[in-house]
């Protein structure tokens, strides 16, 4: 009887083992597309976007392609990376945002919020991060 018991937990022991070892088959809550950064002007990207009326496709024909975050509940978030606009008047001496400091991050956002039927439901512009001078 003492055989049988002991075999008996060894084997629930590596069921255990075994099911702890398997990898996971769920999907996960966000899936992220990001084409090649496109810069926009501010004013490009907020005057072709209306909250509760654009759909995405209308979106993509103003603006493009963009970095899109999907998630399980339908929604979904669309990231433009934003140009460099020095105040007006004053000459171009400023660094121009070029892809790559987009891609790093270093720009200016526009992002926008699609509910699951495909209509812009928010929108916001993130500034860019300030850099500290030492």
């Amino acid at each position: 009887m003492t055989t049988f018991l002991r075999t008996g937990t060894a084997c629930v022991f590596a069921v255990c083992a075994g099911a702890c070892a398997t990898p996971s088959t769920t999907a996960p809550s966000a899936v992220v597309t990001s084409p090649a950064a496109k810069l926009l002007t501010q004013a490009r990207a907020t005057n072709a976007v209306v909250i509760g009326r654009s759909t995405k496709a209308e979106v993509i024909a103003a603006l493009g392609e963009s970095l899109v975050i999907r998630f399980d509940n339908g929604y979904e978030v669309w990231v433009y990376h934003l140009a460099d606009e020095p105040p007006t008047g004053e000459r171009r001496r400023a660094t121009r945002v070029t892809a790559d400091t987009a891609r790093a991050g270093e720009s200016a956002e526009f992002v926008i919020l699609f509910d699951p039927s495909g209509v812009v439901a928010k929108t916001r512009v993130r500034p860019a991060p300030q850099t500290r001078s030492r």
